[in-house]
């Protein structure tokens, strides 16, 4: 992320040091396994259960579905930034789950991430 503008570099530092700062507040270390199979190293990220519960149906039934927000921080002065995408796997809570979804923002990378059974 390149910014545009001085203005816009100052925002996007605060907005990764105050995404640290939350992650900070409940860091949990995750070590997410690519598609590719290759395994990164830990990152401290923050996970933070979506309430949201709900059915996955397939041929062999329904199970529960569990979702996780996933936040890191990107653009921040002295931290590198997080590495999350879509289809990543990793453990969590006893339960695998896997990326299905990664949102930018300024300073701050989310992903969503699904267990099901």
């Amino acid at each position: 992320m390149i910014p545009t503008s001085p203005i816009q570099a100052k925002r996007i530092t605060q907005r990764a040091q105050d995404a640290a700062k939350r992650i900070g507040e409940k860091p949990t270390s995750v070590v997410f396994k690519t598609a590719a199979g290759a395994t990164l190293p830990a990152q401290s990220l923050r996970l933070e259960y979506d309430n949201r519960a709900s059915l996955a149906s397939s041929a062999a039934g329904a199970a529960p579905r569990m979702n996780l927000i996933i936040y890191g921080v990107r653009g921040h002065p002295s931290l590198v930034d997080s590495v999350i995408s879509e289809g990543y796997r990793f453990n969590f809570g006893g339960d695998a789950y896997t990326v299905i979804d990664v949102i930018l923002q300024l300073g701050e990378i989310q992903g969503i991430a699904v267990a099901q059974g």
